[in-house]
C-alpha cells in the first residue's frame, strides 16, 4: 500500500465526500478484520490523504523483498524506515526506526532485516511480537523550535461526542499545554471560520505572526476543520448506529516544512465497531412538561396524618395548600384525614381511589414501594410524576431505572428520582405550585410575578441555598430539582422554559451528564437568545467520585465541559459564590444592555478604587469627557477628588446629595458604558443607619432613582455588616444588584458586559 505527497491541497466543504467515506470505511474494516482497535501509521496517512490533508510520501511493504528502484524514486534525499507491529508502541527505543540516505534497494533490504533482528532481540520467550512489515516514509526537514510543530487531534467524550484538541506539538506537547499554553478544545464539527478563531486563541499564533507567516494560522485551522469533519462523521452524533466510531485520532505533529508545507509526520488512531444498540443524542422532548408547572389536579402520594411524625408528603401537601391549590388529592393506604388551614382533606387509600383525573402526581412514599405504586397511577394521572425519594440502598441505579421503565405508564413524564420537587410562581398562565418538601417555616420562599429567573439544579440542597442567598431579590419564576434524570433531562427543561413569557435567565447547577446529553445541551443552548449561567461540580477526580455516588451519574471531563460552554456562549462560573453573584446581575439587569466596555466608578474609600481596578478583565476604565470633568470639579467643594481618573474617590466627607450627583455625572457621560458604586456606609455624612436610610434624599433612595432613570447598567457594593442591612434592602428592593464587597461586584459586572459583547447584544449608543 502506498501513499503520495499532497501539495497545497486545502480542505473545503462541510462534509466528507462519499468517496472519502467509502475508502476510510475500507481501512477500518480491514483493521477490524485483523482484530485491531488501533491503526498503523500508514493507515492514518491513508485517512489523512482521503480527507485532503498533506502527508509525506510513504509506502508500506510486508517484506523487504518488495523494495524496488521504482518505489524508492518517490522519496527525497532521506528516507525514514519504521517497523510496523501492533504489539510495539515505542519502536524507536528498540531500534525500530532508522533514517537512511542510500537509495540502493539492496541496502534498504539489508537495513530492514537488521531492524527486524534488533527489535526481536529485546523479547524473550516463545511468542515474539508480530512484525507485519515496514513503513518507508519521506523525511520532512523542519526545525523543532517553538511554532514549527503543532498537534491536532480528537477524542470521543461520552456526554459531548467528539472533541477537538489543538496545541503546540512535538515531544513536549503535554508539558507545554500544562505549564505554558493550555490546549484549545472545541466540539466537532468546526467550520473553517470557527477553527480559525480556535487557533487564534492559542499563544502559538504570536510565534506565527513573529515569523511573518500569518498564513500558518490558516493551514492550522484548515487541518483542524478537516479532522473535525472526520470526527463528527465517525461518531454517534451523526449516526445512531455507525459502522465504526473513531474514539481517538492524533496527529502529533503537523510540521511546517522547510518549503512551507503543512505536513503530518506522525499519527495515531483508535476505533471500534458501532454499538449493537442505537446510541444517539437524546432528542429534546418537552411533551407533557406543562403538567409539572401548570397542572390541573395534583395527587400527593405518601401523606401521613400522624401528628409529630416526619412526613415529606405532609410538608408538600401544606405547601400546595398554602399556594391556594384547590385541586389537591392526598393518598395514604391507612386512610384518615388531614386538616390544613381549616380544611379537612380525606386520605385516599390508593391513587386509583382519587375521584378525579389529575395531571400531576408527587410520590413521597418510601422508595422501595415506588415501582408497585407507580404501576397503578395510569388510572388517574395523565401527564407528570415527581419522584421525591432516592434509590433504595439494596439496588443500584441501573436496576432501579429498569424497574421504573417497567412501571411508569406510557406518556407520563418523570422528574427524579432523588429530587426536592418543583416550584412555579403564580402568573397569568398558572396559579403556581410548590412541591419543595422543606417546611415553610424553615424555607421562606419569597417570590413575585416579576420573577424572571429559572433555577434548574441536580441537587435539591443547592436550590435551598440559592433561595436563601437570593430570595431578597425575588428573582425566581421557577425552581426545578431534577435529581437523577430518569426521564426529564437538562435540555428538555431548558427548551421548555426558554420559550415561556417572562423567562429572561436560566441558572443551572450540574453534577453529571448522561451519554449524549452534553451534545444535546450544546446544540440547544448555542441557539438560544437568553443567558444560561452554569455552575458544574465534579471538576476534580475527588469531586467526580462524590457526585457519582450522590446522584448515580458520571462526571465528564471538566475541560471538555468548559470548552463546550465557551463555544456555545454559556456563562460558566467557577464557584458557588460566583454563581449567586452572576445570577443576581443578569436577572436584575435583564432589561439593560451595555453599549461598550468602558466603566466608571464612584467610591468613598480609596482602597475600593484600587481593588476594583485590579479585577478588570474585559472592562476598561472610561475616559471622562471634558464636560463631565468640569462638572465634577464644580462638585468637588473640598478639593480632594482626583477628577483625572474615572474611578472617583469622593472621600468620606461626601454627603448623600454630593454622592448622588457624582454618580449622576458619570452615568450621563457618553464615554461611560456602565458604572459601579461602592459605599463604605459608616461615615456620619451619609444617611445609612436604620433610623434614617429611608428618608427622602438618602443615598439609597438617590441611587435607586438614578438606576431607574438610566439605561446603563449600574451595580453597588456595600462593604459593611448587618447593622446596615436596611440600607442594603432599599437598594435590593429597587432592583439594584448589591454586593458585599467590591471584588465580587466588579467581577460580576465584567462577566455581564463580556457576555453581551460576545453575543452581539450590546445597546446601540
Amino acid at each position: 500500500m502506498t501513499g503520495s505527497r499532497i501539495l497545497g491541497r486545502r480542505p473545503g466543504g462541510a462534509t466528507l465526500s462519499a468517496k472519502a467515506v467509502d475508502r476510510i470505511n475500507a481501512i477500518l474494516r480491514s483493521a477490524h478484520q485483523d482484530l485491531r482497535e488501533t491503526l498503523f501509521e500508514y493507515e492514518v496517512y491513508d485517512i489523512l490523504g482521503h480527507i485532503g490533508l498533506a502527508t509525506p510520501a510513504y509506502a508500506f511493504v510486508e517484506s523487504p523483498d518488495q523494495i524496488g528502484e521504482m518505489m524508492l524514486q518517490r522519496f527525497n534525499r532521506h528516507i525514514m524506515l519504521k517497523v510496523v507491529s501492533p504489539a510495539i508502541a515505542h519502536k524507536q527505543h528498540l531500534g525500530g526506526v532508522r533514517k537512511v540516505r542510500n537509495h540502493d534497494p539492496l541496502f534498504i533490504r539489508f537495513v530492514l532485516e537488521q531492524m527486524r533482528t534488533e527489535v526481536l532481540s529485546h523479547f524473550e520467550g516463545p511468542s515474539p511480537p508480530d512484525i507485519r512489515g515496514f513503513l518507508l516514509m519521506e523525511y520532512i526537514p523542519h526545525t523543532q523550535a517553538l511554532g514549527y510543530e503543532v498537534l491536532v487531534g480528537f477524542q470521543e467524550d461520552p456526554a459531548f461526542g467528539p472533541v477537538l484538541t489543538l496545541s503546540k506539538g512535538g515531544e513536549d506537547a503535554e508539558f507545554f499545554a500544562k505549564y505554558y499554553d493550555p490546549a484549545s478544545l472545541a466540539l466537532a464539527p468546526l467550520s473553517l471560520d470557527e477553527a480559525l478563531e480556535m487557533v487564534s486563541s492559542l499563544k502559538i499564533r504570536h510565534k506565527f505572526e513573529a515569523m511573518g507567516r500569518p498564513e500558518y494560522l490558516t493551514y492550522f485551522a484548515e487541518a483542524a476543520s478537516r479532522l473535525s469533519l472526520l470526527a463528527s462523521h465517525y461518531s454517534f452524533i451523526s449516526d445512531p448506529r455507525p459502522e465504526f466510531i473513531i474514539t481517538a485520532f492524533d496527529v502529533n505533529p503537523f510540521v511546517i516544512a522547510g518549503d512551507h508545507r503543512f505536513v503530518a509526520v506522525d499519527g495515531f488512531a483508535r476505533f471500534h465497531p458501532g454499538p449493537a444498540e442505537e446510541k444517539c443524542v437524546p432528542p429534546v422532548n418537552t411533551g407533557n412538561l406543562e403538567g409539572f408547572f401548570n397542572p390541573r389536579g395534583i395527587a400527593v402520594i405518601g401523606v401521613s396524618a400522624t401528628p409529630g411524625k416526619h412526613s415529606l408528603g405532609r410538608n408538600i401537601a401544606h405547601q400546595l395548600h398554602d399556594m391556594g391549590r384547590q385541586d389537591l388529592y392526598l393518598v395514604n393506604p391507612k386512610r384518615g384525614r388531614l386538616r390544613m388551614g381549616g380544611v379537612d382533606y380525606p386520605l385516599y387509600p390508593s391513587i386509583e381511589d382519587v375521584p378525579d383525573p389529575v395531571d400531576l402526581a408527587v410520590f413521597a412514599a418510601p422508595a422501595r414501594t415506588a415501582p408497585d405504586i407507580i404501576r397503578t397511577i395510569g388510572a388517574r394521572v395523565k401527564k407528570a410524576l415527581i419522584l421525591i425519594p432516592g434509590i433504595p440502598p439494596e439496588i443500584d441505579y441501573a436496576g432501579y431505572a429498569r424497574l421504573l421503565k417497567a412501571s411508569v405508564p406510557e406518556g407520563i413524564r418523570v422528574i427524579g428520582p432523588n429530587c426536592m420537587g418543583v416550584f412555579h410562581a403564580p402568573d397569568a398562565e398558572s396559579g403556581g405550585l410548590n412541591t419543595l418538601f422543606i417546611e415553610e417555616k424553615r424555607l421562606d420562599l419569597k417570590y413575585s410575578q416579576k420573577g424572571n429567573t429559572v433555577l434548574l439544579t441536580q441537587s435539591g440542597a443547592f436550590s435551598v441555598t440559592a433561595i436563601d442567598k437570593l430570595q431578597q431579590f425575588r428573582l425566581f419564576k421557577a425552581i426545578v430539582s431534577f435529581g437523577n434524570k430518569y426521564d426529564v433531562n437538562i435540555p428538555d427543561l431548558i427548551a421548555h422554559f426558554a420559550g415561556k413569557p417572562g423567562v429572561e435567565l436560566i441558572s443551572l447547577y450540574i453534577e453529571g451528564l448522561d451519554p449524549g446529553e452534553g451534545r444535546g445541551f450544546f446544540r440547544l443552548v448555542r441557539q438560544l437568545p437568553l443567558p444560561i449561567i452554569v455552575y458544574k461540580a465534579g471538576k476534580t477526580d475527588a469531586g467526580a467520585r462524590v457526585t457519582a455516588s450522590h446522584t448515580a451519574s458520571m462526571s465528564g471531563s471538566y475541560d471538555v465541559f468548559r470548552a463546550a460552554c465557551r463555544q456555545a456562549g454559556v456563562v460558566l462560573v467557577e464557584n458557588i459564590d460566583d454563581h449567586y453573584d452572576t445570577v443576581k446581575i443578569f436577572s436584575l439587569l435583564s432589561q439593560k444592555r451595555p453599549s461598550g466596555n468602558r466603566v466608571a466608578g464612584v467610591v468613598n474609600a480609596g482602597f475600593e478604587s484600587a481593588v476594583g481596578a485590579d479585577e478588570l478583565a474585559h472592562l476598561t476604565p472610561a475616559g471622562l469627557s471634558p464636560a463631565t470633568t468640569a462638572a465634577l470639579k464644580e462638585l468637588d467643594t473640598v478639593g480632594l477628588v482626583d477628577t483625572r481618573t474615572s474611578f472617583l474617590d469622593i472621600t468620606p466627607m461626601a454627603d448623600d446629595r454630593m454622592y448622588g450627583e457624582y454618580v449622576r455625572a458619570v452615568l450621563s457621560d457618553e464615554n461611560v458604558d456602565c458604572v459601579f458604586v461602592s459605599v463604605i456606609p459608616h461615615t456620619d455624612a451619609l444617611k445609612t443607619l436604620p433610623e434614617n436610610c429611608r428618608e427622602p434624599g438618602s443615598l439609597a433612595n438617590r441611587l435607586a432613582a438614578l438606576a431607574r432613570s438610566s439605561p446603563k447598567p449600574m451595580i453597588v457594593s456595600v462593604n459593611a455588616g448587618r447593622y446596615y442591612q436596611d440600607f442594603v434592602n432599599i437598594l435590593s428592593e429597587n432592583g439594584l444588584p448589591v454586593y458585599a464587597e467590591i471584588r465580587s461586584a466588579i467581577r460580576s459586572l465584567d462577566r455581564f458586559v463580556a457576555y453581551h459583547r460576545s453575543r452581539g447584544t450590546e445597546q446601540t449608543p
